[in-house]
């Protein structure tokens, strides 16, 4: 039984069961007419639902989840093709070490650009957080030469 994890763990969606259908057989027909057509509804319906944030949101997660768009499948892919070019190069005691390092090349090409993926997600989330802390500072002066100020002269007089 293999316990290594397939998918990173997703959040959790507020999705309605309604959608969560119309989602599912999208991801199968990829057509919003055929879905339209599978579960007897409005092609304007079906698009509408699909428009949503939260269905948007699962079909990405299962599109990225499914196949080699896994990031574990496809280290793991990534490894098993460096282990047979190894096993190549034992067994034919000749081997080109540039076809090694093109590869080598490739996975730690693939992983860097992954992790850097990974910082701009959190850099946005962050973003999105908002400020951890603000100070406003607000200056009356009765002096500014504007309206409000000349009003708070005269209502104050020479306490200015």
């Amino acid at each position: 039984m293999n316990l290594t994890p397939t998918a990173a763990p997703a959040e959790v969606l507020n999705i309605s069961p309604e959608a969560l259908e119309v989602a599912n057989c999208y991801l199968q027909c990829q057509d919003a007419r055929a879905v339209a057509d599978n579960l007897c509804l409005p092609v304007e319906s079906v698009s509408g639902i699909l428009a949503r944030r939260e269905v948007k949101a699962y079909i990405n997660q299962v599109f990225f989840d499914l196949g080699f768009n896994n990031r574990f499948k496809m280290r793991s892919a990534m490894d098993a093709v460096l282990k047979r070019k190894f096993q190549e190069m034992e067994e034919a005691d000749v081997g080109s070490n540039k076809d090694i390092a093109e590869l080598l090349a490739l996975s730690h090409k693939m992983s860097m650009e992954l992790l850097d993926r990974e910082i701009q997600l959190e850099k946005l989330r962050q973003e999105r957080a908002g400020p951890k802390s603000q100070v406003n500072v607000q200056i009356n002066e009765g002096g500014d030469g504007t309206k409000y100020g000349a009003l708070i002269s005269k209502l104050l007089g020479d306490k200015l």
